[in-house]
């Protein structure tokens, strides 16, 4: 009987320490780690990123066909812009031509198949040169000035040819495009030539202190720049010619 007892006694105490033992927890049933779920702003991130490239990728390719299709407009409108000016010279030059080169003054040496013409109030003397002639006297700063506000020079005499032109001018003191430059000590044209011992034989009296050159009558002198004298611009002439261009004539620019 007390064998019994005990037995049972054990029997109850082992399955009351049984009892209190934890049982593992069964992981299939939890959720997500710790781990796993931190990676998920880095993936959402490489996405984002992915997401601008391909957009960036796609903008990309719509300039890059694009810009050849712009570009083409623009070259058919510059050259549709281009031969509309085309014709509208030539139809210019056509009727300037016929007016002053062939209905013009009949006693001009200039008139005819071969026809030189020259601005408003300047002067054909022979040659490929249009001439101003100044009514008013000026210094030698503001002749070039104005020269220069007509694309055109102070009288340049740089050829024993128009030596003996300006000459047949009436006799006047005319500023000369003529310069003394004390950096380099010497004579300059205004076309930045420099003074030819050819044409320092046509020069007298010409000293740096009076650094300005102008002509009379056949010889070159040199004054102060302020003081005021006549001047005379020169500028290339327009040259026509008249010849066959496609099966018809026409008025052209004749190259120098």
């Amino acid at each position: 009987m007390t064998e019994e007892v005990t037995y049972a006694n054990l029997k109850f105490e082992n399955s009351h320490e049984l009892d209190n033992i934890t049982k593992p927890e069964d992981t299939k049933k939890k959720g997500p780690s710790t781990s796993s779920r931190s990676c998920w702003p880095v993936v959402l991130i490489l996405l984002t990123l992915c997401l601008a490239l391909l957009m960036a990728l796609v903008t990309l390719a719509v300039l890059f066909f694009q810009i050849p299709k712009d570009y083409r407009k623009q070259l058919r409108d510059l050259n549709m812009t281009k031969n509309e000016l085309h014709a509208n010279f030539s139809n210019t030059l056509q009727a300037i031509g016929n007016q002053l080169c062939l209905e013009g003054e009949k006693n001009l040496k200039n008139n005819g198949q071969n026809c030189v013409l020259c601005p408003a109030n300047w002067k054909w003397e022979g040659g490929d040169t249009c001439y101003y002639h100044s009514e008013k006297m000026k210094s030698w700063e503001e002749s070039h000035q104005f020269c220069s506000s007509r694309n055109s020079t102070l009288l340049l005499i740089k050829e024993q040819a128009k030596l003996s032109l300006v000459q047949k001018f009436p006799r006047k003191t005319y500023w000369l495009g003529l310069i003394f430059r004390p950096q380099q000590r010497i004579w300059y044209w205004t076309d930045n030539t420099a003074l030819t011992e050819k044409q320092k034989s046509w020069t007298k009296q010409i000293n740096f202190l009076q650094p300005c050159g102008y002509f009379y009558y056949s010889t070159i002198y040199s004054t102060t720049c302020k003081e005021e004298v006549y001047y005379i611009c020169e500028k290339p002439a327009i040259q026509l010619q008249r010849g066959n261009n496609h099966w018809q004539e026409d008025w052209f620019v004749r190259p120098e």
